[in-house]
């Protein structure tokens, strides 16, 4: 009767381990590929200064845009700005300019 106990706890010890293993296993399993596992971490880490290189650059880019309105108001016009854009859109020139045409 004695080694029936014995062996009914070494079997009792060894299912106890068994169990214990396959949740260590199943909780690094989730540590790792789980929805909130060290792989999703770096992949949003890296979304998100992929979206602050963007906000960085549409900031840049707002500002920019910010000023040229600024500068466009009809109380403030810069008139050198104006004059610059005029030229570069309609192609207008200066009565003492003279136009010169390269034909290739």
């Amino acid at each position: 009767m004695n080694k029936s106990v014995i062996l009914q706890n070494k079997i009792i010890l060894f299912f106890s381990f068994v169990i214990t293993f396959f949740i260590f296993i199943y909780l690094v399993y989730f540590l790792v590929y789980g929805q909130r596992g060290l792989l999703q971490y770096f992949y949003l880490s890296k979304q998100n200064d992929l979206h602050k290189y963007t906000l960085a650059n549409l900031k840049t880019e707002n500002e920019y845009y910010s000023d040229r309105i600024k500068r466009l108001q009809p109380n403030t016009v810069d008139l050198d700005f104006l004059d610059e854009q005029i030229r570069k859109k309609l192609g207008f020139v200066d009565k003492s300019e003279m136009v010169i045409i390269l034909n290739n």
